[in-house]
């Protein structure tokens, strides 16, 4: 397959088959699923490697997150019109210090496609669709390079960005790679636990992928 009009993307084979399980082949047609890998370096990389092959109008990353605040539900998704990178810097803990804070930028290259380069938050843009924020929430999704051990660790992430309301590990990468092929993005994530909260018998993962299946259908279906 040379071309899609809609590339879906999902960190690992779990959510991608919940999140096509639930969606169905009618509501998937012109498509295509594909899992953009576990963490920020793989998810870079292929999403870079997948847009390059098909040429999407439009990449989805769709999956599951952890709430850093009471405005996430767990068992619910939300679609996240800012997503920061945290992890990526100097330092560790109250002495980390963001790529944007010691004056640097992820992408230093100015050029037609990113003028100003990468800082350490991207917004969500719009490209040949016309895609509203129906479902979205009003802060930022933090993109980490290693999830939430406790609710310490959790709590020191939003104490820092209090704007941060959930946090994964792929949504900056994935954005990056499509702001540097010019591509738009959107981002849906299914609150499948609080960050921290290690204790998968609380997590919510199957209700929150059902519906970001839901949420993706709707952008899907341009409604």
């Amino acid at each position: 397959m040379s071309y899609s009009p809609c590339l879906l993307l999902s960190p690992t084979q779990f959510e991608r088959s919940a999140i096509v399980s639930h969606l169905g082949e009618r509501k998937l047609e012109g498509t295509l699923a594909q899992v953009c890998g576990f963490g920020p370096v793989a998810a870079a990389a292929r999403t870079s490697s997948l847009i390059s092959e098909h040429r999407p109008d439009m990449v989805v990353l769709a999956g599951i997150a952890g709430s850093l605040d009471a405005q996430c539900s767990v068992g619910e998704a939300y679609e996240f019109l800012r997503v920061r990178s945290y992890g990526i810097g100097v330092g560790n803990g109250e002495q980390f210090q963001s790529v944007g804070e010691i004056g640097w930028r992820h992408v230093q290259e100015e050029s037609d496609t990113v003028p100003e380069g990468v800082g350490d938050v991207l917004h969500k843009t719009d490209g040949k669709r016309k895609l509203e924020n129906r479902f979205g929430i009003d802060g930022e999704l933090l993109s980490v390079c290693a999830a939430s051990s406790s609710q310490t660790e959790a709590d020191e992430k939003k104490k820092r960005y209090a704007d941060a309301l959930a946090e994964d590990m792929e949504g900056f990468a994935v954005a990056t790679a499509c702001v540097i092929h010019s591509v738009p993005w959107v981002i849906v994530r299914g609150i499948s636990n609080h960050a921290g909260d290690r204790d998968k018998t609380n997590w919510q993962a199957d209700r929150a992928l059902q519906k970001v299946a839901e949420r993706v259908g709707e952008i899907l279906a341009g409604k």
